[in-house]
Order: C-alpha cells, then structure tokens, then sequence
C-alpha cells in the first residue's frame, strides 16, 4: 500500500467519524444504538490509519533529513497527541474531539504532502 493511499485512507476514516457525529447528534431513540460500535471503532481506525501512513512515509523519506524530521515529528504528534489530549480535555468532550482531530490529522496529512512532493518521486 502506498503513501499517497494509506493517507487518502485515513483522512476518509477522519471525515465519516465526523459525518457519523453528526448523524449521531441528530438521532434520538432507541436507533441511535446502532452508532455506538461506529463511535468507537472509528477513532481506534483513524489512529492506526494515521501510524501506518505516517511510518510509510518515514520509510519512504529516509534519505531525505529534512522530510524525514518533519514525518517523524508529524508521526508521533499525530499518534501521541490524541492519547495526551484525552487526558487533558477529559471534562470537555467537544474540545477534545476538535484538538484529536486538528493533532491525529498532522500524520496523514504531512504524509500525503510528501507524496506530492518532488522528492517522494
């Protein structure tokens, strides 16, 4: 699996757990049951989706210095920074949800950008 797909992957989990949220929101009754498995195996998704296409690009960039500092950085804030994040914002569900997403989303993103770059060719 390339860069470029394992990124594009992951950004699309990132966007259906915020389409299911909405989703969620608006439902009511004894049918909103069925977000709850989705509630959680989606957030589990995007952080190993954000590990994988971080490492990929890690391996992809390793004769690059530069774009392999900023990958590992991008990696590790991306896979890191949810798990401190819930322990900071634990009392404010919606800060957190924004700040996860703001912080897991550097890893696929930073990936997909050195995909597009001339040095990834």
């Amino acid at each position: 699996m390339g860069v470029r797909v394992a990124a594009i992957v992951t950004i699309a989990l990132l966007i259906a757990y915020h389409l299911m949220r909405v989703a969620a929101t608006a439902c009511s009754g004894s049918v909103c049951d069925a977000y709850i498995p989705l509630s959680l195996l989606l957030p589990l998704l995007v952080l190993i989706g954000a590990a994988v296409s971080g490492m990929l690009a890690i391996s992809a960039a390793r004769r690059d210095r530069a774009w392999l500092i900023v990958l590992i950085l991008c990696t590790a804030v991306g896979v890191i920074g949810p798990i401190i994040a819930l322990a900071v914002l634990r009392d404010s569900p919606d800060a957190f949800v924004v700040a996860s997403t703001i912080v897991v989303a550097l890893a696929p993103v930073g990936a997909l950008v050195y995909s597009f770059s001339r040095h990834a060719a």
